[in-house]
């Protein structure tokens, strides 16, 4: 939670630092970073969801097939546990990327005609503070895939190396 918390901070201090330049842009200027947000988090929130609704049950079941279970089944179900919340937590940045993203294309053509005077000014730093929270959110969903990604191949490079190793020793 403490890294969504500094993206936000560093959201607020973007906005501050570039409040004179944001308040001159316009919708049309958040269009295609919208577009694409919208696009990258419908592609992990469906890859990783997939991926997820594959890995998920073969973790259940090694933990919990037969009476007696190994300590080595307990320590992969307890690695498949980790691993897949941090799969379900970068689902769930996706997922809510998508919901903020899908209101504002919904709400901004209502907003323009509402929001007058000062508050016109208001609303563009508010803008530019959700897009950039929202584009940071989503650049570190997408690293924490690489990560998640690399680090799974290292484990599964590990477990065939051991394999190998196991029967080298029969």
């Amino acid at each position: 939670m403490i890294k969504y918390l500094a993206l936000t901070i560093i959201s607020g201090i973007a906005t501050y630092l570039l409040r004179d330049t944001v308040s001159s842009l316009g919708y049309s200027a958040y269009k295609d970073t919208l577009g694409a947000l919208l696009n990258i988090s419908s592609i992990i929130f469906a890859i990783i969801g997939a991926w997820i609704a594959i890995i998920y049950p073969r973790a259940i079941g090694r933990a919990f097939k037969g009476k007696n279970v190994s300590d080595q089944v307990l320590k992969d179900a307890d690695t498949d546990a980790d691993y897949l919340s941090e799969l379900v937590e970068i689902v769930m940045v996706s997922a809510i990327v998508l919901m903020i993203v899908l209101s504002i294309q919904f709400a901004v053509p209502i907003a323009k005609g509402l929001i007058v005077g000062n508050w016109v000014c208001y609303s563009k730093y508010t803008a530019f503070f959700v897009v950039s929270l929202l584009t940071l959110s989503q650049l570190y969903a997408v690293f924490r895939v690489i990560l998640a990604n690399y680090f799974f191949l290292n484990d599964l490079r590990k477990k065939n190396v051991d394999g190998k190793v196991d029967t080298l020793h029969q």
